[in-house]
Order: structure tokens, then C-alpha cells, then sequence
């Protein structure tokens, strides 16, 4: 909150709290970019991994503004145990750039995990990455159509991806790729 970074830089007045409320409700981009959940809570469900880097879940964000080299959409995945997040700007969502990353961002720097939720995408479900994932023994799990909520991990990573993404677009002119 503003006012307890206020206070924790050694400022403080008797109204503080409420003139910051005043402040940031006036601001237009405080509220346009809030991080406050506008949307009634759902119950959670448990989605287990047994050690590190073995369940990821993967999705496509965008598309997005132009940028550098064609690119406007990014693939997301995350580590279900860790939480570690890798992403990477593509100009083309298919099944060849899907492959490529898990080789290079998963399998190269964790080892072959056993499992990789998706959404039905036919970037995720087409004949050449089911293949590819049955060679690599890699078992592929869908949501449910409009049901995203079910590889949720992946989805609150996105959110908090693009809501910084907004943030820094005006300061990098527009090009979401360098920020």
C-alpha cells in the first residue's frame, strides 16, 4: 500500500492513510493496472508433484503488440514443485516452436519431466508433439475446455506477466518484448 511505503521511507501525517486512498482512486493508471482480484474467489484444487521439475504446466499469452523479429505471443511454462517460471517471446504459436522450447528450456536444463499440463490448443495436441512427447515418455494432460482456472498455476503466472508487461509498456515505447 502507499501509505506504508510512505511511512516505511520515514514520512508520516495524521491522514496519511486517507489522502493516499484519495490519491490512488484519482489515479488513472493506478487503477487500470491495480493487482486487486475483481473476481469472486473459487475453491482451489490440488494439482501434486511429487519432486522438482517433473509437472509443467504450459500456455500461450497474446497476442501482444509487434515486436522485435515478428514477435507477439509468449510461451509460458512453470514448474508445479518450484514455481520456476520460463517464458519466451514467439512470432508463431505451432507445434515445432512448442517442441523447440521444452528441448531447450525444460529437458536441457531439468531433464525429461514426466508430465506437461495444457490447455487443447493444437499447438499442445497436434499428431507431431504427441509423438514427440510419447518418444520422450512424457505424459500430456488437457484442461477441460473453458475451464483454465484448471491449470491454474500457469494462469496466475500469466496474469501477474502481463499486468507487468502493461506497467512497462509506456516506458519502453511501446515494445513489450524489451520490457
Amino acid at each position: 500500500m502507499l501509505a506504508n511505503k510512505a511511512f516505511r521511507a520515514g514520512y508520516f501525517w495524521p491522514t496519511m492513510k486517507q489522502d493516499t486512498i484519495r490519491l490512488v482512486s484519482k489515479c488513472e493508471r493506478c487503477q487500470k493496472h491495480s493487482s486487486l482480484i475483481h473476481q469472486p474467489a473459487e475453491p482451489l484444487t490440488t494439482m501434486l508433484s511429487p519432486c522438482p521439475f517433473m509437472q509443467w504446466g504450459m500456455d500461450i499469452v497474446g497476442p501482444f503488440p509487434l515486436a522485435a523479429s515478428q514477435r507477439k505471443f509468449l510461451l509460458v511454462a512453470i514448474d508445479y514443485f518450484t514455481k520456476w517460471v520460463k517464458v519466451e517471446p514467439l512470432a508463431h504459436i505451432i507445434e515445432g516452436e512448442v517442441i523447440k522450447f521444452i528441448w531447450k528450456n525444460i529437458v536441457c536444463h531439468f531433464g525429461i519431466p514426466r508430465e506437461i499440463i495444457s490447455d487443447n490448443g493444437r499447438q499442445f495436441q497436434g499428431r507431431r508433439i504427441q509423438e514427440w512427447c510419447q518418444g520422450l515418455h512424457i505424459r500430456q494432460k488437457f484442461t477441460t475446455v473453458a475451464h483454465p482456472q484448471a491449470n491454474g498455476q500457469v494462469e496466475v503466472t500469466n496474469r501477474i506477466l502481463v499486468q507487468g508487461i502493461k506497467r512497462r509498456l509506456e516506458r519502453v515505447g511501446g515494445n513489450w518484448q524489451k520490457s
